[in-house]
């Protein structure tokens, strides 16, 4: 499955919101189905957007069409193959942010570990 399509043609923020809560999809899917809360409720009035909300449900939907069963019927490897797979997804969109210089990032982390030492 192409993640990344699902997430190129939108803005930074929501291909971002849309992995946070793909990965609280897999974390809730770990409880067993009655302990399970939404994983788009962190506290009262704390909604995603409903771009991401749609993005999420779409890849989630996807994930499950791709393996022909139920999320909740999905194993811990599968489902671990899956987060690995939006984390690289993430890290590509990540990259591609204009003004980010990892290279500098790099050298700023050197510095300061240097300072503490």
């Amino acid at each position: 499955m192409n993640i990344l399509a699902y997430l190129e043609p939108v803005p930074f923020h929501t291909a971002n919101e849309a992995l946070f809560y793909c990965y609280r999809a897999f974390d809730q899917l770990a409880w067993p189905q009655e302990m399970r809360g939404g994983f788009f409720h962190d506290a009262p009035g704390c909604e995603p957007a409903p771009e991401s909300r749609a993005l999420t449900l779409a890849i989630l939907a996807g994930i499950a069409e791709q393996e022909q069963c139920p999320l909740d019927q999905l194993g811990a490897n599968t489902l671990g193959a899956y987060a690995r797979a939006l984390g690289e997804v993430g890290d590509v969109l990540t990259a591609r942010l204009p003004g980010l210089d990892a290279e500098r990032g790099d050298a700023l982390l050197r510095q300061l570990r240097a300072d503490v030492h």
